[in-house]
């Protein structure tokens, strides 16, 4: 399998991945898609045509323990570690280069989000960053802030005591400070509100019925964009909530 230098990743999570692979924890699934370029041999001994890899989309699903979870994780979950998958797939940054990112979602999802990022890749949808929320010992407001992507988290929704579909590994969101949760006036990050004109020329704008919004609803998950009370951008969930 090859994989192309990677970014968007921290000391922490390079770390923690070196230790499940010195644990040989890597599962068996795994995904591989190259985009290729037609080329021509410049020796006289062949002449017919030949392609080269361009980029190559790679996916693998890990398995997962405490210390991998670290913030994001405590006893009172309502999943325990075995419920849970590191996935490792590439994709492309804002500037359009290849990039390996991290998250963590539930077990049941784990190889149907790999198609998801396959496709994305494909199409060459942008994600600024990847990273596990254990880089931002667990506060969601700074990874989003940052603009990380990011999917389990043991928290409840915000101003309520009901678990959040995070806190199951069964939502991700994508893009968070491009893509903000907008309630009434109260716009989540702060700093999205910036990115609100969804006429705006802002790269990787999520729209009802693209491409991203098809992909994960081909596995089943919704779009939090759709929702009545209030819009999440950014959220995408298995059971739409």
């Amino acid at each position: 399998m090859i994989f192309a230098a990677c970014g968007g990743v921290s000391d922490d999570g390079r770390a923690l991945r070196s230790t499940l692979a010195e644990d040989a924890v890597v599962l068996a699934s795994s995904t591989t898609t190259s985009l290729l370029t037609p080329t021509t041999a410049a020796s006289e001994e062949s002449l017919a045509p030949t392609t080269v890899p361009l980029e190559v989309f790679t996916g693998e699903v890990h398995l997962v323990d405490e210390r991998l979870l670290g913030t994001s994780w405590r006893a009172d979950c309502p999943v325990v570690p075995g419920d849970l998958r590191l996935l490792t797939v590439a994709h492309h940054d804002l500037a359009g280069n290849h990039q390996i990112g991290e998250l963590i979602v539930h077990a049941d999802h784990a190889e149907a989000l790999l198609t998801v990022f396959e496709a994305l890749y494909v199409a060459r949808f942008p994600i600024e960053r990847m990273e596990l929320i254990t880089a931002f010992e667990g506060d969601d407001a700074a990874s989003m802030r940052a603009n990380n992507s990011s999917g389990f988290n043991c928290r409840v929704v915000e101003g309520s005591s009901r678990w959040s579909q995070h806190a199951y590994g069964t939502a991700i969101d994508i893009n968070p400070l491009i893509y903000p949760w907008v309630r009434g006036s109260t716009v989540d990050p702060p700093e999205g509100e910036a990115y609100l004109d969804r006429g705006a020329e802002t790269p990787g704008l999520i729209h009802a019925d693209d491409m991203v919004v098809q992909a994960f609803e081909a596995i089943g998950w919704s779009w939090g964009g759709y929702w009545n009370d209030s819009i999440d951008y950014q959220h995408f969930s298995a059971n739409g909530t």
